[in-house]
């Protein structure tokens, strides 16, 4: 019986049931709460656009901007929501003053004894990130209790976002220029190391270049022969026309014998050089031969390696990626928060919710 005189009576004072704490809620938004002021902006990353190749041609018609991918606007989303940020704001600007101050009420403002998870989620709730998937345009939202400070805090995070962008890009650029000329140092390294090969070679052996000497060598050689044949073939013709004491006979194997004189001299000097040295002419072509080949290979490996060196350059300056304001943050003219109206519906309309569930719950028990 008391039970339903209880609910009878629930059932008259609906209208104090719902009023009194909507009328209470109101008084707070209107008198208490203080006014928040929202500071807004918007970013995109750009960075350059071009080939992965290094192409001359490309100079011509210079770089073309592009915009980076969603996955970059993620990045500084996440950036400007963690606590390295929330650092930077509270050593630049010190926040944690302007939250807790009397400038915001009791139920909107900073506890004075805050520990350092509540305000990080403080900061959460008053820093707003959002990144459009379509075009990654950054969108950021800073609540405060002036406008002035609002607009303040907007700005610190976009300057320290750029310059966390710069630093990401210089420190990737920077990775891949020292491997690029890590790699072609060994390549230069490989290149000088043939040349003093050469230059070893031929100080060691006292020659240019073994191919060419034995070239020309050879071809003295056979001139030499083929003088020797023709003055011989003309001695023998001679000798049956005159006597062998006629000058011209004699003249003409003078000159026989200096021809071979000469020839056994250059077989001497080329015996003597060959006792002197630790290898033969073949094998001096031969060493000399290979030694030029190490070297045409280093050649073309600097080459290639400088084009490589100009290619990572190039990758490194179109990788590089700015922060752009596409809207500057917002001094406002009005609060944003609270929204009187919006709260003050949203709040009935949860009371009527909650007194229909009430309601219900009396049906159910009078039945019982």
């Amino acid at each position: 019986m008391n039970i339903k005189e209880n609910l009878n009576k629930l059932k008259k004072n609906k209208i104090v049931f719902i009023f009194a704490p909507w009328l209470i809620y109101a008084l707070y938004l209107i008198l208490i709460a203080a006014p928040q002021y929202e500071s807004a902006s918007k970013l995109i990353i750009k960075s350059t656009d071009g080939g992965s190749s290094f192409d001359p041609t490309s100079l011509l018609g210079g770089s073309i901007a592009g915009v980076s991918g969603s996955n970059d606007s993620q990045v500084i989303e996440a950036y400007i929501q963690s606590n390295d940020m929330l650092q930077f704001l509270e050593r630049s600007l010190h926040i944690s003053e302007h939250y807790s101050s009397d400038m915001g009420d009791i139920f909107s403002r900073l506890s004075g004894n805050h520990t350092k998870l509540d305000f990080f989620e403080f900061y959460q709730q008053h820093v707003t990130v959002e990144v459009d998937s379509a075009s990654s345009v950054i969108s950021l939202s800073v609540r405060a209790f002036s406008p002035e400070f609002a607009q303040q805090i907007n700005r610190a995070i976009i300057e320290r976002a750029e310059n966390f962008l710069n630093e990401i890009n210089n420190n990737l650029a920077k990775s891949k220029m020292t491997f690029a000329q890590g790699e072609h140092q060994i390549v230069e390294d490989k290149l000088q190391k043939a040349k003093q090969d050469i230059l070893a070679f031929q100080s060691e052996y006292n020659v240019l270049d073994p191919t060419a000497e034995g070239a020309v060598s050879q071809q003295i050689a056979f001139s030499m022969q083929s003088t020797l044949a023709q003055k011989r073939a003309e001695l023998n013709t001679l000798e049956t026309m005159m006597s062998p004491n006629a000058s011209e006979v004699i003249s003409l194997k003078r000159q026989i014998s200096a021809i071979e004189e000469q020839m056994n001299e250059q077989r001497e000097n080329l015996s003597k050089q060959t006792g002197q040295q630790s290898l033969s002419v073949t094998q001096q072509m031969a060493q000399y031969s290979n030694l030029q080949i190490q070297l045409q290979l280093a050649i073309q490996a600097f080459s290639s390696s400088l084009v490589s060196l100009e290619n990572a350059r190039v990758e490194a300056y179109q990788q590089l990626q700015h922060l752009v304001t596409i809207e500057s943050p917002t001094l406002p003219d009005d609060n944003a928060y609270p929204k009187i109206v919006y709260n003050l519906v949203l709040f009935g309309v949860i009371l009527l919710i909650v007194y229909g569930t009430v309601r219900i719950v009396i049906a159910t028990i009078k039945e019982l």
